[in-house]
């Protein structure tokens, strides 16, 4: 098949695929997007009603809060209280309901309207009560409000239904969402917690969806009833009816934790409040306690909706916001877009076919005309015209590709020409070309073959070998520089044969400083260490003379502790004896006093026995009395007296008693002047000793720090004296190595210094092993020579401070440690 048929078919196949591939994904990405978006639109929307019920919640929780607490609640439940004490009559709730609901002249409804049924102390207390919790119902919305005693009386409510008066632990609605409140609040019997019931059917509203949450009334710290408000239905289904965003079919509704309805919808006209039950996966239910997520709910109503779920954060209740539409307007757009893209993409499939045949034929025709001028070319026709090389395209290249073939054969045959006439002309210039070649050559191979002779001449160790015959050109830069070379090579070994020589001498010279220095600095060490361990025993020495000063001094502490125990002892003892001879003195007194009674009553007794004698016959029962007592003063008188003697004697031998405690305190006193006197002096001994124990271990510390440094010193003194005999025999090898080259005029001066270092190596290493300890160097070595000096005489070795003040703080404190005279035997830094 021509090119001419097979561009527009391709054209056609790639356009077709082409629009068919970008319509197609362009649909998908487009119906994803409407797809997210109206997702997004549906959580939002479900997450807007599930904030504004938590507002609203929060705010009916923040008034439950504020009701309870506040001071008219527990007044008004203790009000209401004591006149529901006081009501007529064993049936309360018969009387109440009559009052209030009977006999109350509103219509059902609007009972709540009647302030008082002005018959008792109740009805004063409601009146009192009732407009206050009436006006926050109808401000706030609340379908009741019900105060609670703790008795389980609902004692009052606003609304006044058929719950009003009865008791939830006995009465008809124990088991009501308002009595499960009741109870749980009174079980808790906490000041904070709040408790809510979930919506249910509640028979005293006449059956209607109601849900309680109530708190306790504290009066201090006594509970003294509940507080309970029966939530509105209304307002939460107003939030509800808001479907903005939701398009025609959309709703929001506030479910159960199971999916059950507590909002009416607003689609139907049937109340479905707690009837209805969504039919939500279980993915959704569960999901809703995490995030909000969007799910399909495949039959509800006969339609497919989609669902968002959010949870409601209240007081743990679980409840649900859900944001539904059905799935075909929420889709909708999807279906529009599809429509459209189908129409558009059915327009451009048809302008691109004919834009693609119109291009192919662009292409096609031109390239006939190349087809045709290069069968002409090929011919041998090279005066073609070529119609397309001004074109800016591929076939425009085609062209100029043709027009380049075409030059090229009119070039051909004008070279076949031209070659002729110059390939004799070559053939004269190659001969002289080799000539020249040959003569080059010769003269590298001159150069080559002297600078050879040379290098061996070098490898054998020869520095006196030079080039002298000039090569031809500029290979003559090879000899000069290669004569350089050497000059320079030899210069320079001659000074490492300097350098090597005086390395030698100093070496030798370090080697013997060196086995010096290691030698004493090893004694100095082992002088250190045993100074060392003498301290040690110096520093346990004081230490235990200071233990014992330390408990010599609490000892004596103890004492003046006791002595002054004794003393405060024997002070009370003497007040205590100055309190009985003060208390024998009043004794005594009291029985002066009894003497006294004694002598009186004597004397009465007398007087009555005269009495009575006078009296004859009829006295004489008297005069018995009264003798009986005057026997009874007169023993009491002699009892009196003998008292007083022994009492007399008591306070002589306390006064002595008195005295004797005043003697010991004063011998107590004088003992524990003594006692605080010792124990100064104890303790400026311990004082001394610590401090003395201080020093030595600040001495010892010293000693083994120097121990540990000298110990380093001779470590790194044998490892000089190790690298300098190392350093010995590297030099010996660098003059043997320079001892190999020949140097012209300088050649025996090498051999010399090479003999003169072997020797002097040798030397050195027998005199570093055969130098004694304390013996200084004598040698001769150059003014300018860097080898060590002997030390001069103000340089001579002294007695260490450390040596003398040890061996004074050990003749001082201790018998153990060694005597004087081993400072003798230290030996000198």
């Amino acid at each position: 098949m021509k090119i001419s048929r097979k561009l527009p078919i391709a054209a056609a196949i790639l356009t077709i695929v082409t629009v068919g591939a970008a319509s197609m994904a362009g649909l998908v990405v487009s119906s994803n997007i409407i797809q997210e978006k109206s997702s997004e639109t549906l959580q939002a929307v479900a997450d807007g009603r599930r904030n504004q019920v938590e507002t609203y919640l929060k705010s009916i929780e923040n008034d439950l809060i504020n009701t309870a607490q506040d001071e008219k609640a527990s007044a008004s439940i203790g009000a209401l209280s004591f006149g529901w004490n006081f009501l007529p009559g064993d049936n309360k709730v018969a009387e109440l309901q009559k009052r209030y609901i009977k006999d109350n002249p509103n219509p059902t409804g609007e009972k709540h309207k009647l302030d008082t049924a002005g018959i008792d102390g109740y009805d004063a207390s409601h009146k009192q009560t009732h407009p206050y919790y009436r006006e926050l119902l109808e401000k706030r919305g609340y379908y009741d409000i019900f105060l609670i005693n703790n008795e389980g009386d609902v004692i009052y409510s606003v609304f006044k239904e058929a719950d009003f008066a009865t008791n939830l632990n006995t009465g008809e609605w124990k088991d009501s969402g308002l009595a499960n409140v009741y109870k749980k609040v009174i079980e808790n019997n906490s000041a904070t917690d709040i408790v809510v019931d979930d919506y249910n059917p509640y028979a005293p509203s006449y059956g209607a969806s109601a849900a309680f949450i109530g708190k306790s009334i504290v009066k201090g710290d006594q509970l003294v009833g509940v507080l309970v408000f029966q939530m509105p239905n209304d307002i939460i289904g107003q939030i509800m009816r808001n479907v903005t965003g939701l398009g025609e079919t959309g709703e929001t509704l506030l479910l159960k934790s199971d999916g059950t309805l507590i909002s009416d919808s607003q689609k139907t006209e049937e109340n479905e409040s707690l009837k209805v039950k969504l039919p939500l996966s279980k993915r959704i239910l569960e999901e809703s306690f995490a995030n909000q997520p969007v799910g399909q709910i495949p039959e509800f109503r006969g339609e497919v909706y989609q669902v968002s779920a959010a949870r409601v954060d209240f007081l743990q209740q679980n409840w649900i916001v859900a944001a539904l539409i059905q799935e075909d307007e929420m889709l909708q757009g999807i279906t529009d877009l599809r429509n459209l893209i189908a129409v558009m993409a059915l327009v451009l499939l048809g302008a691109a076919l004919v834009a693609a045949f119109m291009f192919s034929r662009s292409i096609t025709k031109p390239i006939a005309n190349v087809i045709d001028n290069m069968k002409e070319l090929v011919s041998g026709n090279t005066s073609i015209e070529l119609d397309g090389a001004n074109r800016n395209d591929e076939i425009g290249e085609m062209f100029e590709a043709v027009s380049v073939f075409r030059d090229a054969a009119i070039e051909k045959e004008r070279l076949e020409e031209e070659g002729e006439e110059n390939r004799a002309m070559t053939e004269q210039q190659r001969k002289q070309s080799e000539e020249a070649k040959a003569q080059d050559a010769a003269k590298i191979q001159q150069a080559v073959e002297a600078l050879a002779g040379g290098l061996t001449r070098l490898s054998e160790g020869d520095l006196t070998v030079t080039l002298n015959t000039p090569f031809d050109g500029d290979l003559d830069r090879l000899r000069t520089d290669f004569n350089a070379s050497v000059g320079k090579l030899s210069a320079t070994l001659g000074q490492i044969s300097n350098v090597t020589t005086g390395l030698r001498d100093n070496s030798t010279e370090i080697s013997k400083a060196t086995n010096d220095l290691s030698q004493r600095t090893e004694t100095q060490a082992a002088s250190l260490e045993e100074t060392s361990a003498a301290l040690d025993e110096i520093t346990a020495t004081v230490k235990e003379t200071s233990e014992r000063a330390n408990e010599a001094a609490t000892k004596a502490k103890d004492a003046r502790g006791d002595t002054e125990k004794s003393s405060a002892v024997v002070s009370d003892a003497v007040t205590a004896m100055e309190g009985i001879e003060k208390a024998s003195g009043d004794i005594s007194n009291i029985i002066n006093v009894i003497d006294e009674i004694a002598f009186q009553t004597n004397l009465l007794a007398l007087n009555a026995g005269v009495e009575a004698a006078r009296a004859g016959e009829a006295g004489k029962g008297f005069a018995v009395v009264a003798q009986e007592v005057r026997e009874l003063a007169q023993r009491s008188a002699n009892a009196a007296k003998e008292i007083k003697e022994l009492i007399t004697k008591s306070g002589d031998e306390v006064a002595n008693g008195v005295q004797l405690v005043q003697q010991t305190g004063e011998a107590l006193a004088k003992i524990s002047e003594h006692v605080t006197e010792i124990d100064a002096q104890i303790e400026t001994i311990s004082q001394g000793a610590a401090e003395q124990l201080s020093g030595i271990q600040e001495v010892n510390s010293a000693v083994n720090s120097m121990d540990q440094v000298t110990q380093q010193n001779a470590a790194m003194v044998e490892e000089n004296t190790a690298v300098t005999q190392e350093m010995a025999g590297d030099v010996q090898n660098l003059a043997g190595l320079v001892g190999t080259f020949t140097l012209g005029e300088k050649s025996g001066s090498f051999a010399t210094t090479k003999s003169a270092v072997s020797g002097s190596v040798t030397q050195s290493a027998a005199s570093v092993k055969s130098a004694p300890v304390n013996s200084a160097p004598a040698r001769s070595t150059p003014a300018n020579s860097s080898a060590p000096q002997a030390a001069s005489a103000s340089h001579a070795p002294k007695q260490s401070p450390a040596k003398s003040m040890v061996s004074k703080v050990a003749a001082a404190f201790s018998a153990k440690t060694a005597p004087a005279d081993d400072a003798d035997d230290w030996d000198e830094f």
